[in-house]
């Protein structure tokens, strides 16, 4: 990732988190962004979130997020600046529950 591709998706994702505090979307309460990755171009935003909950809960979050696109699409415009704005992807970020299982993989060893 180049140093511009990294500061952009930095401020997207101050953005996207900013506004997260600001949405009236119940099913967006205690979601945290954990991650964002733009492509070369600049083109394409993918945002990482994770919420602690059932497999419901992150459907839900998920539609929300959908629903929502285009409202912090249009908030990353607005305080970005550039030249264009990149198109906002949501996806779950499951980096935690791969943690967990291989720990569990790790305790059933050790007995």
């Amino acid at each position: 990732m180049s140093r511009r591709e990294y500061k952009v998706a930095e401020k997207v994702k101050e953005i996207v988190a900013t506004e997260l505090l600001k949405t009236s979307d119940p099913r967006l309460n205690l979601v945290t962004i954990s991650a964002v990755t733009c492509t070369p171009d600049l083109r394409l935003a993918k945002i990482y979130w994770v919420v602690s909950g059932t497999a419901a809960t992150k459907t839900e979050v998920q539609q929300a997020f959908d629903d929502a696109a285009s409202y912090f699409r249009r908030a990353v415009a607005a305080s970005l600046h550039a030249r264009f704005t990149p198109e906002l992807r949501f996806y779950y970020d499951d980096t935690l529950d791969t943690v967990a299982e291989v720990e569990k993989l790790f305790e059933k060893i050790r007995q």
